[in-house]
């Protein structure tokens, strides 16, 4: 079975490589969503707590949150962000659970989406 949280956050950061107006340094507002599946667990019968999953999402969204992403991922390209984001959730995941996708809105009308 499939459970999904979504969050927002708003952060800064630059492309010094790229040909364009996103070389400098200009923020956006994030939006990740984040779906995962497991089995449910017959103790708690939920395959994961909602406000659980959205605190594991939270912790590693609050690295990000109103921060310079330069700082914390070398070449934050949307594609550089949504991988950071799964691989610190994958740590974070209890292990009968695995990530089924990741999406990671930058702005309201462009994403990028990581599977497993």
């Amino acid at each position: 079975m499939k459970v999904g949280v979504s969050l927002v956050f708003d952060a800064a950061h630059s492309l010094p490589e790229y040909e364009g107006k996103c070389r400098k340094i200009h923020g956006h507002t994030y939006r990740v969503d984040i779906v995962v599946e497991g089995d449910i667990d017959p103790d708690t019968r939920f395959v994961i707590d909602f406000a659980d999953l959205k605190a594991l999402l939270r912790e590693v969204v609050e690295e990000l949150d109103h921060r310079y992403i330069n700082e914390i991922i070398d070449y934050p390209t949307a594609e550089y962000i949504a991988l950071y984001i799964r691989d610190e959730m994958v740590k974070r995941l209890d292990k009968r659970l695995r990530i089924v996708s990741l999406r990671l809105y930058e702005g309201e009308d462009k994403w990028v989406e990581v599977e497993g």
